[in-house]
């Protein structure tokens, strides 16, 4: 009997420990050493007020990253509005957290004094931009400048947005799409060279997601965990460097859902 109970108390542990680690990724809109330095001290600091251990899963694609939402595959993502109708879509991950105190908007750059000033001097040039499915800074923009604009383009893809913005600078492209949020972290010498000639509408911030696996109970520790970060001092820094400064609660239908009538699903790549 004593083996039994043995038994049977080594296999709770073992559920226990598994369902207690989170996988946690982040979409590759800056370097990997950036993701690793922004979001490590957050996910200390969840798993102090949690509990649980979260483990960061960093990807080098925007391909990659998508690949593994899309499947299913991480417990928690952090993702852009439109990633987050994919992955409603495809694995009904839940929008917990997103930023309050802006909104995400499109940008087109172009090097200041450059011979690039409005958006028709770009017809038939090359535009850098993330990836094909970086939303505002590349799907959404792609969309407006092909059929609202009727700007004819030859899209390259720089893999982040800090390569998009160096990629003007060092005059491999004239333009690059960004996001006012990615530019706003690049160094002042990298800010004062851009200029932005052409901006999409606002939408609602990046989220950080659930997949449904996550029980209810542990989605709300983990989202009230980091509302009460943006409490303290210290917490707010740390809010502050992955772009979540005033964190509030998300809602997909609320914030999200409207993204679905842009119709923007036939033009992501690899769908």
């Amino acid at each position: 009997m004593k083996r039994i109970a043995l038994t049977a108390s080594l296999t709770l542990f073992t559920c226990i420990s598994f369902a207690d680690n989170f996988t946690w990724s982040v979409v590759p809109q800056f370097t990997s050493t950036a993701i690793h330095r922004d979001w490590t001290p957050i996910l200390d600091e969840l798993e102090k007020r949690t509990g649980h251990t979260f483990t960061l899963k960093i990807y080098e694609t925007f391909s990659d990253f998508e690949a593994n939402f899309l499947e299913g595959k991480s417990d928690f993502c952090y993702m852009n509005p439109y990633h987050i109708v994919m992955a409603k879509q495809a694995q009904n991950y839940t929008p917990l957290i997103r930023d309050d105190k802006s909104q995400l908007t499109g940008i087109l750059t172009s090097r200041k004094g450059s011979n690039i000033q409005i958006l028709s001097d770009l017809k038939g040039q090359k535009i850098a931009f993330a990836s094909p499915n970086a939303f505002a800074a590349s799907l959404y923009m792609q969309s407006l400048l092909k059929n609202k604009e009727h700007i004819d383009f030859t899209p390259v893809y720089a893999g982040t947005h800090s390569n998009a913005y160096r990629q003007v600078l060092t005059g491999k492209v004239k333009a690059a799409g960004g996001v006012y949020r990615t530019l706003s972290k690049e160094p002042l010498e990298v800010q004062s060279a851009l200029q932005v000639i052409y901006k999409t509408p606002s939408t609602p911030t990046h989220s950080i997601t659930a997949h449904p696996k996550v029980s209810t109970n542990i989605q709300k520790e983990v989202q009230q965990a980091i509302l009460d970060l943006a409490q303290t001092e210290r917490g707010q820094s740390l809010l502050n460097a992955i772009l979540i400064p005033r964190p509030v609660k998300a809602s997909y239908q609320q914030d999200y859902q409207a993204l679905e009538k842009l119709n923007l699903t036939p033009l992501v790549e690899g769908q």
